[in-house]
Order: structure tokens, then C-alpha cells, then sequence
């Protein structure tokens, strides 16, 4: 089969105008795709390309960014992402889904898995931490202190993130630039992500909730990734989560970080594979 282009569509979901990726194959089994905070949906193209021709995959832009829209009154709980997820599943009919997470998004994807068991058949969580502690607190600081809120180039952009994520091509770098950037009305390129959020992490220290007591009623099998230099989820936490899901798989990916799948595609490709046909 031909790869193809996706689609482009939106939906109202809590008054709110939400903006996800259609990869076609709609008699197929879904696969929900939820980035990380400050990401966007075409984080995961290249990883859409390569599952398309198995897979129904759909590619969120969740509240505050990308092409959705941006919360008024500065509504981005865990409480507030569940309630989106649950109704877009609920109003697109997905069912019998794998149901991805990168970061932030593995958060959403471990709540929303472990509330609504009935739906989801497998669970990939990339990278995600669960609770707060200091390193991966100092991480995110540092995160966000690196990407600007102006920038006169794309290209300062890239810079900025390949000093994060030094294991990224520069394909890759520019392809999250290209989408997670705007020109802004002074000829700056400004973030598409609500930039509250990254003020509302600094209030709280970039603390987080507390998703342990979540793992002890995740019912399906159970991808867990981590880069092996990252520095959001250590090796330590990586492996008590194995204590609360004896049955999820624990891989570690060389030459990556925080954003394992698109530093080390292939690795990661070939792991996400063999996790699904298993």
C-alpha cells in the first residue's frame, strides 16, 4: 500500500475546537498518537508513515497546542486532558485502541487507559514520568528555559532543540520547528503552544501529579520506553513501574534522550513492531 498524506480534521470537544491528524484506513484498528508538552501532532509523522498501512493512526493536538485551540480561562488539569481524550474517542467511536504517549502525553494516555480499560487493547508509554522528583523537575526547567518565545529564525528554533535533543537529525529538528512554530504579527516566530502553561509549570515548581495509584488497575499490555540518557524518567522509576505492571515490556533506547522515538527511529520502530505483533 502507498503511503499517503493525512487529513486535517477538527472537532468541538468541552467548547473547545481540536485539531487531529487522519492517517486513512478507518476499517483498521486505531492508533492514537498524544505528544508531549510544547509538541504538536506531526511529532509522530514519521512514526504514521511507518504504521499507516496496519493501522487506523490518529494524531492529536491536544488543548493549548498545535492547531487547537487555546483554553481562555488557563484549563489544563490532568482532569481537563481526560475529559478531552474520553470525549474524542467517544465522538469519533474509537474503540479496541493502542493508545501511545510521549511525555506528558504517556500521562494522559495512562490515565485515560486505566479508567477506561475497556477500550484501550495495548498501552505504549514514552519517556513519561509519574510523579514529581527533583531531576526530572530540573529537567523541564531547563527545557523550557532553552526553547524561545521569540525567535528571528526557524533555524534559531532548531538550534535550540538539537541543544536538548543532540541525538535529533536536522531533518527532524526542523520538521518540530516548522510545525511548532508561527511567524507572529512583528515577524518573530512565536510558539504554537500556549505559553500560560509554561507559567502555570513554573508556579508549581514543574511539579506534577501523583499517576502511581493509576498502574495497579492497567489492564492490558504494556509498552514502557526510555532513552537511555534521559533525564525526565530515570532508570530507577523506570523499573519500579515494572513492579506495578509485571507484564509491560521495559525497553531502554541507545543514542536518545527524551524523545526516544525520533532520536533513534529505527531502534524504536522495530521495538513498537514487535511489542504489537507480539
Amino acid at each position: 500500500m502507498h503511503a499517503q498524506a493525512p487529513n486535517d480534521r477538527y472537532l468541538d470537544i468541552n467548547g473547545l475546537r481540536f485539531h487531529y491528524l487522519d492517517w486513512g484506513n478507518a476499517h483498521k484498528q486505531p492508533l492514537i498518537l498524544l505528544h508531549g508538552f510544547m509538541g504538536h501532532a506531526h511529532v509522530w509523522d514519521n512514526l504514521a508513515l511507518r504504521f499507516q498501512s496496519c493501522y487506523h493512526v490518529i494524531a492529536l493536538d491536544q488543548r493549548g497546542h498545535g492547531e487547537s485551540d487555546w483554553s481562555k480561562d488557563r484549563a489544563y488539569t490532568l482532569d481537563d486532558h481526560f475529559s478531552d481524550i474520553s470525549l474524542f474517542m467517544k465522538k469519533l467511536s474509537l474503540e479496541n485502541i493502542v493508545l501511545a504517549g510521549h511525555s506528558m502525553g504517556g500521562r494522559h494516555a495512562l490515565m485515560y487507559a486505566a479508567c477506561a480499560p475497556y477500550s484501550v487493547d495495548r498501552l505504549i508509554l514514552i519517556d513519561a514520568r509519574l510523579s514529581h522528583d527533583q531531576n526530572s523537575s530540573q529537567a523541564l526547567r531547563e527545557l523550557l528555559r532553552t526553547f524561545p518565545l521569540e525567535a528571528r529564525s526557524l533555524q534559531e528554533v532548531v538550534r535550540a532543540i538539537r541543544s536538548i535533543y543532540p541525538f535529533l537529525s536536522g531533518d527532524i529538528s526542523y520538521h518540530l520547528a516548522k510545525h511548532g512554530y508561527r511567524r507572529g504579527h512583528n515577524g518573530y516566530y512565536i510558539p504554537r503552544y500556549d505559553t500560560t502553561m509554561t507559567q502555570l509549570s513554573e508556579s508549581t515548581g514543574h511539579t506534577t501529579e501523583d499517576l502511581w495509584p493509576f498502574l495497579d488497575t492497567i489492564t492490558c499490555p504494556v509498552l514502557i520506553m526510555r532513552g537511555t540518557g534521559s533525564r525526565f524518567l530515570s532508570r530507577e522509576v523506570f523499573q519500579q513501574m515494572h513492579r506495578h505492571l509485571p507484564k509491560a515490556e521495559l525497553k531502554e533506547i541507545p543514542a536518545s534522550t527524551h524523545m526516544p522515538v525520533q532520536e533513534n527511529p529505527d531502534v524504536s520502530y522495530r521495538i513498537i513492531e514487535d511489542f504489537l505483533q507480539n
